[in-house]
């Protein structure tokens, strides 16, 4: 009788023991590789894209194995309970940042095309790109939006027919700079796996305010560690960016 006391305890135990192992607080910040996105999926004609990767926190080991069969070349870092708040803190605050990219992405595309619009015309593009991205989240799309309006604006078409394939990544500051990002490493690593030509990073090695290296750096050495066959270019005005484009074969 006592045996089966044992075994019916131990079957109990068994559930919980898992239950306890899969669901025990555990916090892992991670980030997978994403997507390119075309400009012209946000209504902008333009033949340039911008690179969109994925980031998150798993709570607990149930979470983080589901994040890894989704996503198998998600990298995980080791993180504190406060990461998921922080992170969506962070999210909130990003809003406001992408939608400040956005307003300087329509001033500078119109100014350096020649063809500003009239305030109302101009507030209300932007208006349309802001409900266009909201399911990105960030301000990175600043630096290809630009190119991408530019390109709408002037008729150009910087891939040639498609036969150069464009993407990268940097804000658009209010005094017409291209701005540090995050995430440079699985941005490069998605835009090599979709065969990108040519890859956009904000030229900011002299201004970078954070740890570690800048992104003009991260660019450089992970393009030479990984092998890549892109083409790294930094920029660091969203006009030096368009006379670069220019000048393609």
């Amino acid at each position: 009788m006592g045996g089966q006391w044992i075994i019916a305890i131990v079957l109990l135990l068994l559930p919980i023991s898992a239950a306890l192992y899969c669901y025990l607080p555990q916090y892992y910040s991670f980030s997978a590789l994403g997507k390119l996105v075309p400009v012209q999926e946000i209504g902008v004609n333009g033949s340039v894209h911008f690179v969109y990767v994925r980031e998150g926190v798993t709570r607990n080991r149930y979470e983080k194995f589901s994040v890894s069969r989704s996503f198998p070349d998600a990298e995980f870092t080791r993180a504190e309970a406060s990461a998921k708040d922080a992170f969506e803190n962070m999210l909130d605050i990003e809003e406001d940042m992408k939608n400040d990219t956005i307003r300087h992405a329509v001033d500078l595309a119109a100014e350096i095309s020649v063809q500003r619009g009239t305030v109302h015309q101009l507030e209300a593009r932007q208006n349309t790109l802001i409900e266009e991205t909201a399911d990105y989240y960030g301000d990175s799309i600043g630096l290809m939006l630009g190119i991408g309006l530019y390109e709408e604006e002037s008729g150009e078409d910087f891939s040639r027919g498609g036969k150069i394939s464009i993407a990268g990544t940097g804000t658009l500051e209010e005094d017409k700079s291209v701005g540090s990002v995050g995430a440079i490493r699985d941005k490069l690593r998605t835009a090599e796996a979709q065969r990108t030509d040519i890859f956009l990073v904000p030229k900011d090695q002299e201004t970078f305010m954070y740890e570690g290296l800048s992104n003009e750096e991260e660019a450089k050495q992970v393009a030479k560690d990984l092998h890549l066959r892109l083409q790294v270019v930094p920029v660091s005005t969203l006009e030096e960016a368009i006379s670069y484009l220019k000048q393609l074969p």
